[in-house]
């Protein structure tokens, strides 16, 4: 059956669904590792430009969490997991769930099932890295893509954007301007990604690596990458089926760690606009009405996929990796017929602002 796909926004109206929306920052480090901000302040910051919640990831460190700092302050939630790292300081991978730190010798795939085996969530942390620039601030990519079992990717990641649009010493200025000089994902990147989500399901999320530094000019104290600033760039958006129970922190860390696993949502950069409110769902062909990630049973065409914006963008469908169709405007549908790997990108003039997680329809491994 050829493919189709849909209807212009004038003759479509998107049906409300009930998920829950919440908002967060992924990837933050405190001073219990290099980061320059101590809990305190970062919970405070987080709570005033209205995050929902935050995953500390300080590198080969739960201090945070031993301290007593995990859990609900006000309305936010404070998920805190650690970054680990080979001996070589390479394949860095961000470990929620767990309550210790796995050992510092161990090989890459030896910590992605550290992790799995207590059945926490890993992704890996700034995949394809690399500098044009600034020597002295090594790239630290992932290279062993020979292992298995990981959860996820951090397809974006605000730190390492940021640096690796240095390319000379004029750039230095940009340290003014931590979000506005920041591109899109790299196309290497993201073929990997399509490439690993046609063998098995891998979530995505994006990662602010917040490392807040503070120094004195003079009489001047000066703040390199203020956390508040740096909390307005890339938030990863999750779908839940109930809003968090705040008074249950047990529950809603379950609840939050699951969303991520599953890959239930999106990232966006707030620096192009909130994406607060964006609607991106499937709509089955009996009425169900699917989020974004990993599903849990397998699901076959004919569907729609059915996007809302809170503001007009250009609304791109992939399937398979490959460019299928766009349109602009603040919502529309997406009729599908065929099997394979669906996700929606929406893009503000040259840039991306949004990146879905995909939808499967079919049953793995997909051609």
């Amino acid at each position: 059956m050829p493919q189709s796909f849909g209807v212009p926004k004038a003759a479509y109206t998107m049906v409300e669904d009930s998920f829950s929306e919440i908002v967060g920052a992924i990837h933050l480090h405190t001073s219990f590792s290099d980061g320059g901000v101590a809990f305190p302040e970062l919970i405070s910051a987080a709570r005033e430009v209205g995050l929902d919640y935050i995953v500390v990831t300080d590198h080969m460190s739960l201090g945070g969490r031993h301290a007593g700092w995990e859990g609900v302050h006000g309305r936010l939630c404070v998920l805190v997991g650690y970054e680990h790292n080979d001996t070589s300081n390479r394949n860095h991978y961000l470990v929620l769930g767990p309550d210790s730190v796995a050992p510092s010798e161990l090989s890459p795939q030896q910590y992605v099932d550290y992790v799995r085996n207590r059945r926490g969530v890993g992704f890996i942390a700034h995949p394809m890295e690399q500098r044009n620039y600034f020597s002295s601030l090594p790239a630290y990519p992932w290279t062993a893509w020979e292992v298995g079992g990981f959860d996820g990717i951090e397809i974006w990641n605000q730190m390492s954007d940021w640096v690796e649009n240095l390319k000379c010493r004029r750039s230095a200025f940009r340290i003014f301007f931590p979000r506005r000089f920041m591109s899109d994902v790299s196309p290497a990147l993201m073929r990997k990604w399509d490439d690993l989500n046609r063998r098995r399901y891998v979530a995505a999320i994006g990662g602010v690596d917040a490392h807040t530094r503070s120094f004195n000019l003079g009489l001047i104290r000066f703040t390199v990458f203020p956390i508040k600033v740096e909390l307005k760039g890339i938030r990863t958006h999750l779908y839940l089926e109930k809003a968090l129970p705040l008074d249950s922190w047990k529950t809603s860390r379950h609840l939050l760690l699951e969303a991520l696993r599953r890959g239930r949502g999106f990232v966006a950069n707030y620096r192009r606009g909130d994406a607060r409110g964006t609607r991106i769902v499937l709509r089955c062909n009996d009425g169900r009405v699917i989020p974004p990630g990993a599903p849990e049973a397998s699901l076959s065409p004919p569907a729609c996929i059915e996007v809302h914006l809170p503001e007009k963008g250009e609304i791109v469908l992939m399937r398979n990796g490959k460019r299928m169709v766009a349109r602009t405007g603040t919502e529309t549908r997406f009729d599908v017929h065929t099997e394979g790997v669906y996700r929606v990108e929406v893009r503000k003039k040259s840039h991306t602002w949004i990146y879905c997680n995909p939808f499967v329809l079919g049953s793995y491994p997909l051609e």
